[in-house]
């Protein structure tokens, strides 16, 4: 396999205003890509710069996990040299990208009606908690909030047990990846129009989404469905089983694999039993079921099952801690830990899953440090000189 040179995104310029996760994430992915992204903080920088627990010099390693390939520049957007350079950049990009809290693009002059007056090319996007509209518009958010009040946290964990969040921020990475899919179907539009489009998503929107078929049962049934563990509502058996030394996960909701199942765990009775003949049937009666098959699973360790399940057809599978996912076989066939340089430091980050004619590897560059490309960025595209880059980064020194 061999490095991705011919990235599909490739001319596309953005400007990423963004801060946090769900913007610097999604830029992230567009960069990944190919599109040529420039990062622009303010002066005291992206806020998740000095996130903790762990630091690569007094960065954090948080920020550095969300913003390689990037370009980074400082502009003060309050001030107008700055705003100015912010303009001449917009007459010469394709998408600008911000996830302000609602009011502040009127505020510093930088909304969609200002933007497509400068450049009507111009594709601006926007990641919100709530949306721009509707009674909670001018509410903060973050993702455990989010993930609240969208109902992931009611069917999140064990029956019985106090709600649970997410391992990983769902609300926010959900919203990153729909702002990729909105920015290049923009992208694709105006190919085709001429014009730019706005686009917006929101933390909320986004996680709401997640609910996927679990709202339409809701829906349909008029009742709010609860927690069922590693269990799933309509498939019996599909959850996670402890095992002599660990657990696994086991998935025979199919009557075929069921059968298969209970013959390797050498209960072919189970098979036999009325009571689990199909799968309605066996969700009509999942307490009686589950302990049966729990028993039988406790009685060998994981790696006996996995091989043996494997063997058999059965989906199924280790439950990895982060360390031994990353660590994984096929994980290393894709790349997908990559190293890159902050300093002198090398950080290990994760690469973006999309591959283009069977290349694995994307070009990975730093996570730019504050301010690092802003001389640069005003000389080579805006072909500024020195006095005008002077009255630009005289505004931006804190």
């Amino acid at each position: 396999m061999t490095t991705v040179t011919d990235l599909p995104l490739t001319g596309v310029r953005v400007l990423d205003l963004t801060q946090a996760l769900a913007g610097p994430f999604a830029s992230m992915v567009l960069a990944d890509l190919g599109a040529a992204v420039i990062k622009i903080e303010p002066p005291s920088g992206d806020l998740t710069r000095t996130t903790p627990p762990y630091y690569v010099g007094d960065t954090s390693l948080y920020f550095l996990s969300n913003n390689r390939n990037k370009r980074g520049i400082v502009l003060d957007l309050k001030a107008e040299p700055a705003r100015q350079a912010f303009y001449d950049l917009v007459r010469c990009s394709d998408v600008v990208f911000c996830n302000f809290s609602a009011g502040v693009v009127e505020r510093l002059k930088i909304d969609p009606d200002t933007l497509e007056g400068i450049n009507p090319r111009i594709i601006t996007c926007s990641v919100t908690g709530f949306g721009e509209h509707g009674p909670k518009s001018d509410r903060r958010a973050v993702d455990l909030i989010i993930q609240s009040l969208a109902g992931a946290m009611s069917i999140t964990g064990e029956p019985g047990r106090p709600p649970a969040r997410a391992g990983v921020p769902t609300g926010d990475l959900s919203a990153g990846l729909y702002a990729v899919i909105g920015i290049i179907a923009a992208l694709h539009a105006r190919g085709q129009s001429g014009r730019g489009r706005r686009v917006e998503t929101s933390l909320f929107h986004a996680q709401l989404s997640l609910l996927n078929y679990m709202a339409s049962y809701s829906l349909f049934s008029g009742e709010s469905p609860g927690p069922v563990g590693s269990g799933h509502p309509g498939t019996v058996p599909s959850q996670a089983f402890q095992t002599s030394d660990g657990w696994i996960t086991i998935d025979a909701g199919f009557d075929r694999h069921f059968v298969i199942l209970c013959d390797v765990i050498d209960r072919p009775d189970l098979a036999a039993d009325p009571r689990y003949k199909d799968r309605p049937s066996r969700c009509d009666h999942r307490a009686t079921l589950i302990p049966e098959i729990a028993r039988a699973v406790l009685a060998h360790p994981t790696t006996h099952w996995t091989d043996t399940l494997d063997r058999a057809g059965i989906p199924c599978g280790p439950v990895n801690d982060v360390s031994a996912a990353l660590d994984d076989t096929q994980s290393a066939a894709y790349h997908t830990v990559r190293s890159v340089s902050y300093g002198d430091a090398s950080v290990q980050v994760l690469a973006t899953p999309l591959w283009f004619d069977d290349q694995t590897q994307h070009p990975v560059e730093s996570p730019p440090t504050l301010g690092q490309h802003t001389e640069e960025v005003l000389r080579q595209i805006l072909s500024y000189e020195d006095a005008r880059i002077a009255a630009v980064t005289g505004q931006t020194k804190s």
